[in-house]
Order: structure tokens, then C-alpha cells, then sequence
């Protein structure tokens, strides 16, 4: 092989790279090392040879751009976070026993005085029991329409046994606004049951 001129002109140096990738594309790969090496011997500065492997890299093998990272999720202090109440639709069972239990009361009106009482304190019972159960949920309408299902059922039920229908009347609207102020009170007022609060998982910033 005859010795490389001093000099080339920049078609020469196009060709020897060019050789070069040839031989590379084919799996004779050469190192960066032998790569200057042939370039020296040909007669091109190590610095321009150096300049060119790097122009190549940068262009042909860019550094990819690190993936856009996913902002993560704001989570406010636990202090300020606010929980949701349990809510339900006034349940119709419930207002039937409510009524079940009006009906009952106004039997035992017409039995006795004494039977009176007593379905009287059993009735004033189960409406605390209820309005309890209502303030739990935060439930006011659930209440309220028990409470009225048990005065009403105790109106229908009871006024054909009495002597004084008009009086027996009047009480039992005068104990159903009692009674539906007071619940209301205890519901609206009341302790609240609250929902387990579930964290959100906090999304990490960055891709993987």
C-alpha cells in the first residue's frame, strides 16, 4: 500500500469517512482509536477527526429528551380536609314501621289510660331511637316523615275509639310539633356519623 499524501482535499476526506461507515455498516466495526488512526495516516488532524466523531454522534444518535414528568397530585393538610357525610334517601321501610308503630299507639288509646301511657312512652321511645339513627346520617327528611307517619296512624287509628274526637285531635297535632321540633333539633344539631377518609395516592413527579 503507497503512502497517503500529506494533503487531502475535503472530497478525499468525505470518501475515507465515508469508507469508513461502509465498513462499519457491514460489522467490521472500528474504534474510535483505529478511526483517528486511519485519519492520521491519511493526513487529517486528530482535533478534525475528533470534531467529525462528535458532529456524527450528536447528529445520528441524539440524547433523548427526558419523558415530561406527571405534576404531582396537591394534597391539603389533613387539618383542612373535609369528610363526607353518609347520605340516604328517606327509606319507605322505615316510615311504615313508623306508621306500624302510630297504629298500635291509637289501639292502645281506646283500650285504657293506662295502656295509653304506656304505648305513649313506647311511642316517644322509638322516636328518639329514630331521630338518633337520622342525626347519624344527617338525615332530617328521614325523621320527619316517620315522625309524621306515626302521629298520622295514630290519629286514624285511635279517633273512632275516643269519646272527645276533636280533643284527641288537637293533642296529637300538638305532640307530632313538639315532637317534630325537638327530633329536628337533635338531627340538625347532633353529632354526625363521617365517611372513612381515603388518601389519594400521591402521583410521583418524573417518568419512570
Amino acid at each position: 500500500m503507497t503512502d497517503p499524501p500529506l494533503k487531502l482535499t475535503t472530497s478525499q476526506v468525505s470518501l475515507i469517512l465515508q469508507r469508513a461507515a461502509e465498513i462499519d455498516a457491514r460489522g467490521d466495526t472500528l474504534s474510535v482509536e483505529e478511526l483517528e488512526r486511519i485519519a492520521a495516516e491519511a493526513g487529517i488532524d486528530v482535533r478534525a477527526t475528533r470534531t467529525a466523531i462528535a458532529e456524527f454522534i450528536a447528529e445520528e444518535m441524539p440524547v433523548p429528551a427526558p419523558e415530561p414528568g406527571v405534576p404531582a397530585v396537591p394534597q391539603p393538610p389533613a387539618a383542612l380536609r373535609k369528610r363526607t357525610r353518609k347520605s340516604s334517601s328517606p327509606s319507605p321501610l322505615r316510615i311504615l314501621s313508623g306508621g306500624a308503630v302510630g297504629v298500635a299507639y291509637g289501639f292502645l288509646v281506646t283500650v285504657s289510660e293506662s295502656a295509653a301511657f304506656l304505648g305513649f312512652g313506647a311511642a316517644a321511645l322509638y322516636l328518639v331511637l329514630r331521630a338518633v339513627q337520622s342525626m347519624r346520617r344527617g338525615d332530617q327528611l328521614d325523621f320527619q316523615l316517620q315522625n309524621f307517619a306515626l302521629w298520622l296512624c295514630t290519629m286514624v287509628s285511635g279517633i273512632t275509639g275516643v269519646i272527645d274526637g276533636e280533643e284527641f285531635t288537637a293533642a296529637v297535632l300538638f305532640i307530632w310539633l313538639i315532637t317534630s321540633f325537638l327530633g329536628g333539633l337533635l338531627v340538625r344539631f347532633g353529632p354526625h356519623e363521617e365517611e372513612t377518609e381515603e388518601d389519594v395516592p400521591q402521583i410521583e413527579a418524573g417518568g419512570r
